[in-house]
């Protein structure tokens, strides 16, 4: 949607008012005083009309910014590695982005069926979903890499990340190194 200013209303009024009023014949402007004048009411709407709605709506954090991103404890799988980022959204083909930050999440369920982690993975063993932040304190996963659902929300309450489910990943200060592959690193020598 497209706020426009009242200074375009009238300027757009009396545009369209001249333009349609005979001149007498004395007074006629040649056709190129009356291309200046309209070129210059397209400039004049170009810097005072239309500011885009979402311009005026609040930017979204991301980074260390938001309140998501950060290492969390998830009770159904404790001692696992969870960990949240909020990053700008990828450039499209055109070189622009979407205004919505993306979600990822990567995460290690442990070796095994108990749920819960006593090692420190490899890299081939995490896990990764992503989405989107809605919200500064609202954001919508997709799980179904995992067999969960596509849209699962999440919202930020008191310290942690609360799911429809109930479940609650709490927020550990300082992260969670330990529950990382030793080797994070990404660029390795020959």
């Amino acid at each position: 949607m497209v706020r426009l200013q009242p200074s375009f209303a009238f300027m757009l009024v009396g545009a369209s008012s001249a333009l349609q009023q005979p001149l007498p014949q004395s007074t006629q402007k040649s056709r190129r005083e009356l291309l200046s004048f309209v070129g210059t009411g397209i400039v004049g709407v170009t810097f005072a009309v239309a500011t885009p709605e979402s311009a005026f709506a609040a930017q979204l954090k991301t980074g260390s910014s938001s309140v998501f991103t950060g290492d969390y404890e998830d009770p159904q799988h404790p001692g696992c590695l969870r960990q949240v980022k909020i990053v700008g959204a990828p450039l499209k083909g055109d070189g622009t982005r979407s205004p919505v930050p993306v979600v990822e999440v990567t995460g290690y369920d442990g070796k095994g069926d108990s749920g819960m982690c006593k090692d420190r993975p490899e890299r081939s063993d995490l896990w990764k979903v992503t989405g989107k932040l809605l919200a500064q304190d609202k954001a919508v996963i997709d799980f179904s890499p995992k067999g969960g659902p596509s849209d699962l929300v999440g919202k930020w309450d008191a310290g942690g990340i609360v799911f429809p489910d109930g479940n609650k990943w709490i927020k550990i200060e300082g992260g969670t190194r330990d529950r990382r592959p030793k080797d994070m690193s990404t660029l390795k020598g020959d």
